[in-house]
């Protein structure tokens, strides 16, 4: 297997070293503006009442108009380029956008990798023939909360299907950008470039913060596609890491990573059960001693 091949699966799956689950909890809004609220497929497709309003103000508030309609399928894109060579890893599922639950299967050349997110925990089952997990357990449980409450940077290494629409809560103080019209799968929307604050992001946790300013700097790039409502329809994270994720010495030291999410088919059902206990193998331990090891 090639090394951008490698990286691009550990990226995927949540060992990039800068995706922070600990946004999860804090997707949503439950304060609408009245215009937003209505919830439902419907609530994406009716057309803005309000008057124009500057890029900065569009991008500010989208997240809480796209919470507003409860839950959307999401397709998922990791993009991870280095050395050349340029490898990608797709996904799809549902996601509810208040609660935080979601459900997602990851693929990329023949394997296949199912994640859920359910009442704070994370769940992974990894590709048939890995080794990672102790016989007879097929999935592998994070605790979010005990993760977070750890207070170091183990949560940065574990991936969220939320976390990167979670980002846009954070813009930066910089002007945004409108760079024009576009369609996301027939649906007229408006593209902007941000970028996402990393202090606002970590805000609380100097470790993270560390972390990230090591490996992505001050800001990372964000492109948003927002439709007449101002409700997100697709949402792209472009970070170029400088050194690969503790663990991944063999890796480059050097990768381009792009997460696109496309959002559709809002107000979707989204029921999401942890798996059974008996073939479940709790992680979180492990995660936090690694951590205080390295610290």
């Amino acid at each position: 297997m090639s090394r951008v091949s490698r990286l691009s699966r550990v990226t995927a799956c949540g060992a990039a070293g800068v995706l922070l689950a600990a946004m999860v909890t804090g997707c949503g809004s439950n304060d609408g503006d009245g215009d937003g609220g209505s919830g439902g497929k419907d609530a994406a497709r009716t057309k803005d009442k309000n008057p124009r309003r500057s890029p900065t103000q569009v991008v500010r508030t989208t997240n809480e108009k796209t919470s507003d309609a409860g839950s959307a399928r999401v397709e998922v894109a990791t993009t991870v380029s280095a050395k050349g060579e340029s490898e990608t890893v797709r996904g799809e599922g549902v996601m509810d956008f208040k609660g935080g639950e979601s459900r997602l299967t990851l693929g990329q050349a023949g394997e296949r990798l199912e994640q859920r997110v359910v009442d704070q925990a994370l769940y992974q089952k990894p590709p048939k023939g890995d080794s990672s997990l102790p016989q007879g357990k097929t999935w592998m449980k994070v605790d979010l909360e005990r993760l977070r409450a750890s207070g170091g940077t183990a949560d940065s290494r574990i991936s969220d299907p939320a976390d990167s629409f979670a980002y846009s809560k954070f813009p930066s103080d910089q002007e945004v950008q409108e760079v024009g019209e576009e369609r996301v799968r027939g649906v007229r929307t408006t593209h902007y470039r941000a970028a996402v604050d990393i202090d606002k992001l970590t805000k609380g946790n100097a470790e993270q913060k560390k972390q990230m300013r090591e490996q992505v700097g001050d800001t990372l790039p964000m492109d948003l596609w927002i439709d007449d409502k101002g409700v997100l329809r697709r949402h792209q994270l472009t970070m170029s890491i400088q050194k690969p994720t503790e663990g991944e010495t063999s890796g480059p030291a050097k990768a381009e990573v792009k997460i696109a999410m496309d959002f559709s088919d809002f107000g979707t059902e989204v029921n999401v059960e942890a798996p059974a206990a008996s073939d479940t193998a709790d992680v979180t331990t492990k995660l936090i001693e690694q951590d205080r090891q390295r610290a």
